[in-house]
């Protein structure tokens, strides 16, 4: 009887303390879900013509064995019962992650902080790994520990209809995995269309919320039924997108969000995605749209185990 080799959760680590904050949600996850732990490094070689390369075959060995020598013992000090890989290799760090991660159930990534003219030139790895990957990814901010004061709270926000059962099967599953309360939130732009009070006070921009929230909740009640012991909330703003989901951030463990995916120009983080990569409160989970939604009749099989997640 053949068994199959669980995916691996895969964490870009190059020594800075955003890595060591992903490297802990990392291990965390692959304890939780079973996984094996498979810990990249980049090692970028900027070469001259006045450098002889095979000459420095030997430190170059000799500096890889160091920082697989380094990882490993960052990675022990919590890592117990998990299986842990380290990959280590020569190139750029956003093409050696994808690499490295096609195989990957989540990839974890601490946060860049790096500069506007600094990602122009260098690229900017965490947005390409993110854009590109067809793994789901976790961009966790600076500090993030394990051990931290649970918020007991998931935040997932909806943009539209169009890939919300992929998105919303995700929040639950994660809501339930933690025990968090689940918040699912929509925001959108006033449309000066409907801006404006009538002489009797009633004002359309109120009917759309209400009728946006009820379309929402009909929507996840197959979710409700199939994972009864989460608490939900559905919550609707006429806002900014990027300020209002940046405000949940300040009282969730979690924040979930849609990479779209377009005919035009294919996958891409979008502009409430993107800054709330680099300034979110809390890890942000991304889940790329793919064709393979669940129709939401088919969730108590799924729960059953007789659909594969």
């Amino acid at each position: 009887m053949t068994t199959t080799q669980p995916r691996p959760v895969v964490v870009g680590h190059d020594g800075t303390e955003a890595s060591s904050g992903a490297l802990s949600f990392a291990i965390a996850e692959a304890r939780r879900s079973g996984a094996p732990l498979r810990i990249v490094h980049a090692m970028v070689l900027h070469t001259s013509p006045f450098v002889d390369l095979p000459v420095l075959a030997e430190e170059l060995d000799a500096e890889r064995q160091q920082v697989e020598a380094t990882l490993r013992s960052e990675a022990a000090r919590s890592a117990d019962g998990v299986e842990v890989e380290v990959v280590i290799r020569h190139g750029g760090p956003a093409a050696v992650l994808l690499d490295a991660a096609a195989d990957a159930r989540l990839v974890v990534l601490g946060r860049e902080h790096r500069s506007g003219l600094q990602r122009f030139l260098g690229g900017a790895t965490t947005e390409d790994v993110a854009a590109h990957t067809r793994a789901q990814v976790v961009v966790v901010p600076d500090g993030w520990r394990d051990d931290r004061p649970s918020r007991h709270r998931v935040v997932v926000a909806l943009k539209g209809p169009e890939h919300s059962t992929e998105l919303v099967g995700t929040a639950f599953r994660r809501a339930e995995q933690s025990g968090a309360v689940l918040r699912i939130v929509h925001a959108w732009v006033p449309d000066d269309r409907v801006e404006g009070r009538r002489p009797d006070g009633w004002t359309p921009q109120e009917l759309l919320v209400d009728r946006a929230a009820a379309t929402i909740d009909e929507l996840v009640q197959p979710w409700r039924r199939a994972y009864p012991s989460v608490t939900v909330s559905v919550e609707v703003h006429v806002a900014d997108p990027r300020a209002d989901l940046l405000q949940e951030t300040a009282a969730a463990d979690l924040v979930v969000l849609l990479r779209a995916d377009s005919p035009a120009v294919g996958p891409h983080l979008g502009r409430v995605l993107r800054p709330l990569l680099h300034t979110a409160d809390c890890p942000v989970l991304v889940v790329p749209a793919t064709d393979a939604e669940l129709p939401p009749l088919d969730l108590e099989l799924e729960r059953a185990g007789t659909l594969l997640r």
